[in-house]
């Protein structure tokens, strides 16, 4: 990018943050005059921590009745999305976290966002616990929200980092137009696993080996994939999404890369001992990204699968990126469905044989209805 080109950009980031900021504040200033006492909500996400400490992040935003998610339409749909994506958020409101007699204190930005740190309360054998959040501040405007943690089990002997968009939810994200079709006009109960997903994802965590979710999707899709996934019977766990925002640094969003490495590292130092698969697809930058990871974390990394996604041109960048880590003695497979990803894990031992089985039907019968 030359000098001209990149003045040009900063310029345009400084003027959409400046009128981002006071689209924000007449907002705010005219919810705070004509609806002082309109109920809030907080929008809590799973967080994670280790035996010593834990985080967790969410949203404050004015409270919106929802629409019937009972009602199956297009229109309906668009509706949905547009809901999700056009927010109040509320600036400057104190967060107060209720942890096992403890009480810990944020404050939401100018985007509603907040994050929490706090110590890990004892509990014997238990994977996730429970925090109540409240706005002490504005108490008759909401009421406690409960949110979970998860803690992995002290029988963990791995772990799993997966993407999202098109490894777990068929997404077209190589084609902007598709994409964007799919996520304004369909919903959680219409948008499609890819087959056997789910499956193999439950027989990876046995009860005790933690998932966790990382993708660049915005934080406004929250709620759409934990219905999809609940849906799809995919494992429970934290999803770490970014901020479609605007401000001095970025516009509309920041690197997808450094979003996910910085993720994926803030995972895998959590848990220094524990060492992890890495599932993701050849349709963007999965391969590079999970090749940095490696080189950075060689012991916690045990294996990369990469969804084939992608044409022949893509195939043979992901095939050298495979090489050079074949050299270090770490598997990163291209596979063209679920079932190769899981046929090489139970030769590992990191799933019983007995899960392929179901899993080969979910393929198979994905198979037989495209043809």
């Amino acid at each position: 990018m030359d000098k001209e080109t990149s003045f040009l950009m900063q310029c345009l980031r400084s003027v959409g943050h400046e009128a981002d900021d006071a689209i924000d504040f007449l907002k705010n200033q005219l919810r705070t005059r004509f609806q002082p006492r309109a109920p809030l909500e907080i929008v809590a996400y799973r967080g994670f921590g280790n035996q010593q400490k834990s985080t967790l992040a969410g949203r404050v935003l004015a409270y919106r009745k929802p629409l019937d998610s009972d009602i199956e339409s297009r229109w309906n749909n668009l509706q949905q999305s547009y809901r999700r994506f056009e927010t109040d958020e509320v600036p400057n409101v104190l967060i107060e976290a209720k942890v096992d007699g403890a009480r810990y204190t944020a404050i939401s930005d100018d985007e509603g966002y907040f994050a929490l740190e706090f110590d890990t309360p004892l509990t014997k054998n238990a994977t996730r616990f429970k925090v109540a959040l409240d706005l002490p501040e504005r108490s008759s405007e909401h009421s406690t929200t409960e949110a979970s943690v998860f803690v992995p089990s002290a029988n963990a002997k791995f772990g799993v980092i997966s993407d999202i968009d098109d490894t777990i939810l068929k997404t077209n994200a190589t084609s902007i137009l598709q994409m964007m079709k799919l996520t304004l006009l369909e919903s959680s109960r219409t948008r499609l696993a890819f087959s056997g997903v789910g499956e193999f994802y439950q027989a990876l965590h046995q009860q005790h080996n933690p998932v966790f979710y990382v993708s660049s999707s915005p934080w406004n899709l929250y709620d759409f994939l934990i219905d999809f996934m609940a849906l799809n019977n995919l494992v429970e766990g934290p999803l770490m999404l970014r901020d479609f925002g605007i401000d001095e640094s970025k516009f509309i969003a920041g690197s997808h890369m450094e979003h996910k490495l910085a993720q994926i590292r803030k995972v895998l130092l959590t848990y220094p001992k524990l060492p992890f698969i890495l599932v993701g697809d050849s349709g963007q930058d999965d391969p590079e990204i999970y090749a940095t990871i490696a080189n950075e974390f060689p012991d916690q990394i045990l294996a990369c699968y990469i969804r084939d996604v992608s044409g022949a041109a893509r195939d043979r960048e992901v095939e050298k990126t495979m090489k050079s880590l074949s050299e270090q003695g770490i598997d990163m497979l291209l596979v063209p469905d679920t079932l190769a990803a899981a046929t090489h894990a139970a030769t590992r031992n990191w799933l019983s044989a007995e899960f392929l089985g179901t899993i080969k039907q979910g393929v198979d019968s994905a198979r037989i209805e495209v043809t």
